[in-house]
């Protein structure tokens, strides 16, 4: 298997509105496709689908992304643009771990960590924080996506100290590779009032149906839930879609309604019903 990975972003604005503000606050953003209801999108070097109009989630603190940076003029300049019109959730200072750190919400609600450090691989990290019921498992979680994604380690696990600031053995911050991309664990016994949702998802693209039937297969006898259109839940409740590397070529059939009426009540995608559904 040779997949990628991306991560989806569902606004509750049109997919446009949002590469707007995104592209006016990113140097390295590149546009590589879009349509009325679609933007695919490259910010520094990481691969982003935009989607609007979600009604029922909302951007929340369990995924956030981390903004690694070298200088701190760099850094200052993001936080400003970030943070306006949004919500400080970590004030921007020195701690233990970083010289220069803080934790934001944009105006739209996903949140940042922008922080200077020299070993870090990507500038720009997909970061899972696991709270309520699933405070506890972001080991067993990493195990798990880092066994069933091939080109996938884990790179470091560390936990906290009795006294350290949450419950010993906990993941305080844990570093993994899938399909060859950098994230970041993390959990937290705190009461929290958020969870994983659909607003952020992650999207793995499958050369075939073989590859799709394994990895829709393979989370929904772990413990995962199936919806519609290639997306689930994974066993921790995590969002994936699960889809065809053609998959663009397929949705240009979108004005097709008889297309759409199969792709819609779809839940794994079939790829041979979606190319006899086009052809109709």
């Amino acid at each position: 298997m040779s997949n990628s990975i991306h991560t989806c972003l569902w606004f509750k604005q049109t997919a446009h509105e949002a590469r707007d503000f995104y592209q006016s606050i990113f140097e390295d953003f590149v546009i590589q496709s879009e349509n009325s209801m679609v933007c695919s999108v490259r910010i520094h070097g990481r691969n982003f689908t935009f989607l609007g109009g979600v009604k029922h989630a909302s951007f929340n603190p369990s995924i956030s992304f981390f903004l690694i940076f070298h200088s701190k003029e760099e850094l200052e300049k993001k936080w400003d643009a970030l943070s306006k019109e949004g919500k400080t959730l970590m004030e921007l200072n020195s701690y233990p771990w970083s010289s220069m750190y803080g934790w934001c919400e944009d105006k739209n609600g996903i949140s940042w960590q922008l922080m200077i450090h020299d070993t870090l691989p990507d500038k720009i990290i997909p970061a899972l924080l696991f709270t309520q019921h699933n405070n506890g498992k972001a080991e067993k979680a990493i195990q798990y996506y880092t066994s069933l994604i091939p080109h996938s380690q884990v790179n470091l696990l560390d936990r906290y100290v009795k006294g350290s600031g949450d419950e010993e053995g906990n993941i305080q911050h844990a570093q993994f590779l899938l399909a060859g991309l950098a994230f970041i664990a993390f959990e937290s016994s705190y009461m929290h009032q958020f969870i994983f949702n659909d607003a952020i998802s992650f999207v793995i693209t499958c050369q075939n149906q073989a590859e799709i039937d394994f990895y829709w297969d393979s989370f929904i006898r772990d413990g995962g839930s199936p919806s519609k259109c290639g997306w689930l839940k994974d066993p921790f409740g995590v969002s994936w879609q699960i889809i065809p590397e053609n998959m663009g070529r397929l949705m240009r059939n979108s004005n097709n309604s008889m297309f759409m009426n199969v792709f819609m009540n779809m839940e794994k995608i079939d790829i041979n019903a979606l190319e006899n559904a086009s052809k109709l």
